[in-house]
């Protein structure tokens, strides 16, 4: 049984125009606009090209051949706009809207000046497989890690777009009767696949939507928001599994804890946001410092710990020292202006000055005191006098 084409079309106006007005109000309950929103408005345009096209024979041909088809195609640029914009790259698309205004220019020609049917099922076609190569293209590319599976989902549907529109070309150039309206197999096929990619590339692109927040609300609960580093709890975890493998007999680690020097009089002189900034200034620091396989975290305030992997302490005093003069030299700079900082540092290993965290932080953090108590700006390992 074959389904007539003008009521696929049709079905393909109400799933574009659902889709699109689920998606705006996603979005607008969010207040944010990553991706489903703009792509929202592109299932809007959609279905209103979609809406001109099904009225073929009953208004003007430009309306439902030119206009139609090019309001289909401005859709899915603004459709690739959004994904663009979602995946970090350049939203602006000269060469889509160009080929848009082209395509409209030229079908008004081949509607209105020269009637004929296959020069225009073959430029539409051209548009829409360029665009959908294009977008399985940038899914491929630039997908990031935190939405991996939703993005290659949705390539593999812009590619099936592309197989199905180039399909339908070879299948038109073979057909003895050429009216996109007419019943039978060819043009079944290709309304009732269209019906289904309006359907499944919202769903794959809301699916994007919500591994990016799932990502994000996973990485809000693991990271400091200030700084980028390890908050307390995920340093924490961190450290216990650090700690069970030297109870099992493997290597022992060691425990640096920084305190910034002055840090208050910085926030009372210079204001918070200034505070801040010293803050990042100093996780730039310690990320562009310590070793790969090293772990950092913001401990509370202006403290943060560094947690040294098979390093005794000797070395991870040397570490913490390479830290501080990092600092040191570099300083922060707010309002054009340089502000002098430094961190002081208590070094503790792991078997030799404690064996759970409640001990090795208290060593560390004595030695910490001792370097502040001897002048600040310096590196102290736990067990060790200060020199005079």
């Amino acid at each position: 049984m074959e389904l007539d084409p003008r009521s696929l079309i049709v079905a393909s106006v109400m799933s574009a125009a659902l889709m699109g007005l689920v998606s705006v109000a996603f979005a607008h309950l969010r207040g944010e606009d990553r991706i489903i929103g703009t792509w929202g408005r592109a299932m809007l345009v959609l279905a209103a090209g979609l809406l001109a096209l099904a009225l073929r024979g009953a208004v003007a041909d430009w309306i439902s051949i030119a206009l139609a088809n090019s309001a289909i195609v401005a859709a899915l640029v603004i459709a690739m706009h959004a994904l663009r914009a979602f995946l970090g790259q350049r939203p602006r698309d000269a060469l889509g809207w160009g080929l848009t205004a082209g395509l409209f220019v030229f079908l008004l020609v081949y509607s209105e000046i020269r009637p004929h049917y296959l020069p225009r099922i073959l430029a539409v076609s051209a548009a829409l497989i360029l665009i959908a190569v294009r977008g399985a293209l940038l899914l491929r590319r630039h997908a990031p890690a935190e939405c991996r599976h939703s993005a290659r989902f949705t390539e593999f549907i812009f590619w099936g777009v592309a197989a199905m529109t180039a399909a339908r070309v070879v299948g038109v150039l073979l057909a003895e009767v050429q009216d996109p309206m007419a019943s039978n197999l060819l043009n079944t096929a290709t309304f009732l696949f269209y019906a289904g990619f309006i359907l499944v590339t919202t769903l794959g692109v809301m699916w994007m939507e919500i591994e990016t927040l799932q990502a994000g609300l996973v990485r809000a609960a693991r990271i400091d928001s200030l700084t980028g580093l390890n908050n307390r709890g995920t340093f924490l975890q961190e450290f216990a599994r650090e700690e069970a493998r030297a109870a099992r007999g493997g290597p022992a680690f060691s425990l640096a804890v920084f305190d910034l020097d002055r840090f208050k009089q910085v926030n009372d002189r210079y204001g918070h946001p200034a505070g801040d900034q010293v803050l990042r200034a100093f996780a730039d620091v310690l990320r562009a410092t310590i070793r790969p396989y090293d772990v950092v975290g913001r401990y509370g305030g202006e403290e943060f710990a560094l947690l040294m992997p098979q390093t005794g302490k000797e070395t991870a005093t040397r570490i913490a020292e390479r830290v501080r003069h990092e600092l040191e030299g570099r300083g922060v700079t707010v309002a054009a202006k340089r502000i002098e900082v430094t961190v002081s540092a208590g070094v503790a290993s792991y078997g030799v000055d404690g064996a759970d965290w409640d001990a090795l932080l208290s060593a560390a953090d004595n030695a910490l005191y001792v370097a502040k108590k001897a002048g600040r700006n310096r590196v102290q390992p736990a067990g060790v006098k200060s020199p005079a």
